[in-house]
């Protein structure tokens, strides 16, 4: 069983026992409990809205994974190397860079202003 049909396993089970859990928990808290209707509609959808976001999770998670195996094929079946336009010629680096700190005071005092 492979990464991607576990994610779609868990959430098609994930789904519905959650829904199973919403539904027969509301006709529970109605019939056993004499619970208002009020309350169970607030238990359903807090119950809704928790399954509703880790499925939502999971199928970020689903799609992150299915993007990198994507990734990893499209950049493994390229055959041909990369080639620059136009390579650097030799010649075009002759003369030296100046370093950063010339033209600059080499102690580490204060110089006072002239005023």
């Amino acid at each position: 069983m492979g990464p991607i049909s576990a994610f779609l396993t868990a959430i098609t089970l994930l789904g519905i026992v959650g829904l199973g859990i919403m539904l027969g928990g509301s006709l529970v808290l109605r019939k056993e409990a004499n619970l208002p209707f009020e309350l169970i509609g607030c238990f359903m959808f807090f119950t809704f809205l928790i399954v509703g976001t880790i499925e939502f999770m999971l199928l970020r998670q689903l799609s992150r994974l299915t993007g990198a195996v994507d990734e990893r094929h499209y950049l493994s079946g390229s055959p041909h190397p990369i080639a620059e336009l136009r390579p650097a010629n030799a010649n075009n680096f002759v003369e030296p860079l100046t370093s950063v700190t010339d033209n600059t005071t080499r102690t580490l005092e204060y110089s006072r202003r002239e005023q």
